[in-house]
């Protein structure tokens, strides 16, 4: 996890407190006076007098300009000029201008990168933090689980109690898979819940639940042999029903929902009986759905009386009747002996910490729901060598031993946007695109590679958008015993193709791991801890000037053929989550693309920030009224002695 240097950091001398260093020369500010002086150190280009190995280095740095040593002095003496002085600058209207400039980054990024749903998701997520309600852990919560057989609405239903787009909602079956949660509330009861997949009755055969599940045989299926890809197709539903008994089990309502056009038929019939069965204990509430008019949602509810249930006419669609529906659910929640408690719950028990989002991306079939099972210790997900078993994205909240909380996001398969565009699947488009809101949504991104696979043109991409979204990241090579003959040096070369390959992620950490045996999953959490944290560190102000000045003083800005050379004013961090600063420069054009990297590179080196990416933002100064005067001043006083 050690950030690797630059070839030159290692012959440059140490950087050290600010109590620590020896008095600059006279025309710069000492940095014991500015330790107590209310505002930042204004950055000279001056250096201090450089020891005898710091100049040796310098010299075997490659220049930016020729010249000899007589007209590197003179122009030395020339940029380390004390036109500028502490009283000139106005710090609080740089740092005010520092924040505004990376707000406006941060904005633009925010503009070019935004998914379909995410408005809306920002949204919720604002609501959520105005609520004047307590706020109640997830795990508190009482759950209501929406459950019935494929294609009657579940999935639109949890939409509309939950607010947005979290579950894709298509026209055809077998769309959800996984246990899906959210948060709802009605009046002032809050509650949990819960999306599951279609339940397969075993009346059945196993010809019509594939169909009627739409589970493929060819895509993504390629690399696996024929006995394999048979076995996992008809494992699909089982594992689709277990998930689904799971949510009952722990939910204390049940909503059964049923298609109110298509009618009563057999499998809600087989439905309705294995409720009554094994959880005639809990609240169960038959909810007729696609009922719009609510006039014939009447005549339509009429036949669904025969399941022994009261049934109530819903639209999830256009919110018909789910009003109504609602209140039932409160009313019943009340009753609940599990809600006892939750009002005398205070916020204080709640852990006054924000909870870290660790999103799990990456290609398909790479391990991200073995990992994730991994992780919580139960089989969460639904772990399957098909292509494209996990569809939405997936929250599980995670409480390591430490007390700590983290909520991770298990996500889809990214596949390369032709090969989405060219299967024309609209469910394979609107997970890829839950995918990037998660994304979006986290604080960190393991990003999973195969093994054996290595990094591939995909991965690069996917490593582009981690970088590009500001979020702090840990490389994880999952079925790592599937290499064979492994020992240290093979890690070391596999470390450094990784790192040749991803070199937008240069400064990830690398955890090797095997999900399905379960080895060395937990360093995922660990290494994601520490990158969160670098990821929201706020570097002091007066440390951030040293470290700038000294990499300045090591390698001045280039001239350009007029003679103008760069000149480094101040530095502040404006934002963090990513860490972002600004360098208040002369002219930002001065300062070319290879001087930028490198600055870049030597804040890394000397400040630190592993797993996190930096932006530096670069801002021509604006000449103030006082400085303007002076130069007037000057101006004058030279047509005089001219003239």
């Amino acid at each position: 996890m050690a950030m690797a240097s630059t070839s030159s950091s290692s012959s440059r001398p140490p950087l050290l407190h600010p109590a620590s260093r020896t008095p600059t020369p006279s025309r710069l500010l000492p940095l014991a006076s500015r330790a107590s002086a209310p505002r930042p150190l204004l950055l000279s280009l001056a250096p201090p007098a450089p020891a005898r190995g710091l100049r040796a280095a310098a010299t075997q740095q490659p220049a930016y300009d020729d010249g000899d040593e007589e007209e590197g002095n003179e122009d030395e003496e020339e940029y380390y000029s004390e036109e500028e002085d502490e009283e000139d600058m106005d710090v609080e209207a740089m740092e005010e201008e520092a924040r505004r400039a990376a707000a406006d980054l941060a904005a633009r990024l925010d503009r070019e990168l935004r998914v379909d749903g995410d408005v809306r998701e920002k949204r919720r997520t604002m609501r959520d933090k105005t609520s004047t309600a307590k706020h109640i852990p997830d795990n508190n919560l009482p759950k209501v689980a929406v459950i019935g057989r494929p294609n009657v609405g579940k999935s639109a239903l949890f939409n509309r109690l939950v607010g947005g787009n979290r579950a894709i909602v298509v026209d055809e079956p077998g769309v959800t898979r996984d246990r899906l949660y959210g948060r709802s509330f009605w009046g002032d009861q809050e509650f949990m819940v819960i999306d599951t997949g279609g339940v397969i009755t075993l009346s059945k055969s196993q010809a019509g639940v594939m169909e009627e599940l739409a589970i493929t045989t060819t895509v993504g299926m390629d690399g696996i042999p024929l006995a394999s890809r048979e076995a996992a197709i008809a494992r699909m539903p089982s594992m689709i029903e277990k998930q689904a008994v799971a949510a009952v089990e722990e939910a204390a309502v049940l909503l059964f929902l049923v298609d109110g056009q298509a009618g009563l038929v057999a499998a809600d019939i087989e439905i309705a009986d294995w409720l009554r069965r094994n959880f005639s204990h809990k609240c169960i509430i038959l909810a007729v759905n696609k009922c719009e008019s609510p006039r014939k949602g009447q005549m339509q509810a009429l036949e669904f009386w025969s399941l022994g249930f009261t049934p109530i006419p819903i639209s999830a669609i256009t919110g018909t009747g789910t009003g109504d529906l609602l209140d039932l659910v409160c009313s019943e929640l009340k009753k609940f002996e599990g809600l006892e408690g939750l009002d005398d719950f205070e916020e204080d028990e709640e852990d006054e910490n924000r909870i870290p989002a660790i999103s799990i991306v990456g290609r398909p079939n790479v391990g991200k729901s073995s990992i994730l099972n991994a992780l919580v210790g139960e089989d969460r997900t639904i772990v399957s060598p098909v292509s494209g078993t996990t569809r939405d994205a997936i929250d599980t909240e995670l409480t390591t031993e430490d007390g700590q909380k983290y909520k991770l996001i298990d996500t889809a398969g990214i596949r390369r946007r032709a090969a989405v565009a060219s299967a024309g699947s609209t469910t394979e488009s609107l997970s890829v695109k839950r995918a990037f809101s998660a994304i979006r949504r986290s604080d960190v991104v393991a990003l999973v590679v195969e093994a054996m696979a290595c990094v591939t043109e995909q991965d690069y991409k996917i490593a582009e958008r981690i970088e590009r979204e500001g979020k702090a990241c840990v490389i994880v090579v999952n079925k790592w015993d599937t290499i064979p003959n492994k020992n240290n040096e093979s890690t070391t070369h596999y470390e450094l193709d990784v790192r040749e390959k991803l070199r937008v992620l240069d400064w990830a950490p690398i955890v090797y791991c095997s999900a399905i045996n379960g080895n060395s999953v937990e360093k995922i959490i660990s290494a994601a801890s520490l990158v969160e944290k670098e990821r929201s560190r706020r570097l002091g102000t007066s440390i951030l000037n040293q470290v700038v000045r000294e990499a300045v003083s090591f390698k001045a800005p280039p001239r350009t053929r007029g003679g103008k050379r760069g000149r480094v004013y101040y530095t502040t961090q404006a934002a963090i989550r990513p860490p972002t600063f600004v360098l208040f420069v002369n002219d930002a054009k001065l300062f070319p693309e290879p001087y930028r990297r490198y600055m870049h590179k030597q804040l890394r080196s000397d400040a630190g920030f592993p797993g996190t990416p930096i932006r530096i933002l670069w801002r021509s100064r604006k000449r103030t009224d006082k400085q303007q005067r002076k130069a007037n001043t000057q101006g004058r006083n030279a047509l005089v002695a001219a003239s």
